[in-house]
């Protein structure tokens, strides 16, 4: 009776181990494009995955577009709700009560991926996240970004929210192609925050040739997202990696897929005198 008792157990566990394993296997994306959206490397590219705070580029496009339009200015003071105090790290550890200008919340979004900055825009420019959510979703559809669903304004994770890389590079391009004078924030990672430092953590800015920056993501269902723009001698590529498996590889993949995809166009350039 105790063996059996012993060997039903042990199935169980196995069971669950090879559930657990199944259920927590992640698909890699990868995608390489031009400025003209042209495909020079695709893997896994059309398949919806969790965009983890590469979704903050989305909030970012509406924060510029609101700007642009004159809703805003970068010195508009944004005040702090107790729901974005509470929201999780990374964040700024703002206050309850207190404000923020639009630049410091922006710039917070693209160095630190601050989720309390995301919200606060988020709040400010639709009255709350679940409208900005609103807002969030029809700009994706008019940029024809039509596999990408968006819950919140941080990529704070989400069941249904999805995109792919297809529909992340479709962002980025749009974001230089938008905004023009104020795509350059994207190359900042650090800036200056309540008398102190805050450095960012893309690694790739440094390790990149011609590296413009764009957006890191990552939730432990999301896996290590990463989406890099560079420019060399007037080429501009833009790279997206979703569900990588350690920050290190993702950072190390994209830095060999650009460099290479840059190499190969270089090559076929003509020859100057």
């Amino acid at each position: 009776m105790v063996k059996d008792v012993f060997r039903f157990v042990a199935s169980l566990l196995l069971v669950l181990c090879v559930f657990t394993g199944i259920s927590h296997a992640r698909t890699m994306a990868v995608l390489i494009v031009d400025d003209s959206g042209n495909v020079l490397y695709k893997r896994n590219a059309g398949i919806q995955m969790y965009p983890a705070s590469l979704v903050k580029m989305m909030t970012i496009y509406l924060a510029f577009e609101a700007i642009s339009n004159g809703t805003v200015s970068f010195d508009t003071k944004l005040k702090v709700s107790k729901k974005a105090a509470r929201m999780p790290r990374m964040k700024l550890h703002l206050r309850a009560g207190e404000y923020i200008s639009m630049k410091e919340a922006l710039l917070s979004l693209i160095v630190k991926s601050a989720n309390d900055s995301a919200v606060v825009i988020a709040e400010h420019l639709a009255g709350s996240e679940a409208k900005f959510a609103t807002l969030m979703n029809e700009k994706a559809a008019r940029l024809g970004m039509s596999q990408s669903y968006f819950t919140n304004a941080s990529g704070w994770h989400h069941n249904r929210q999805k995109t792919t890389a297809y529909d992340m590079a479709k962002l980025a391009l749009s974001i230089k192609r938008d905004f023009p004078n104020f795509y350059s924030l994207f190359s900042q990672s650090s800036f200056f925050y309540r008398n102190s430092i805050v450095r960012g953590h893309n690694r790739v800015m440094h390790a990149l040739q011609g590296a413009k920056g764009m957006k890191t993501g990552y939730t432990s269902k999301a896996g290590w997202n990463l989406v890099t723009t560079a420019t060399r001698n007037n080429t501009h590529l833009v790279g997206v990696i979703m569900g990588g498996d350690s920050y290190r590889a993702r950072d190390s993949k994209m830095v060999q897929l650009m460099n290479h995809h840059f190499e190969l166009l270089e090559s076929k350039q003509p020859a100057t005198n």
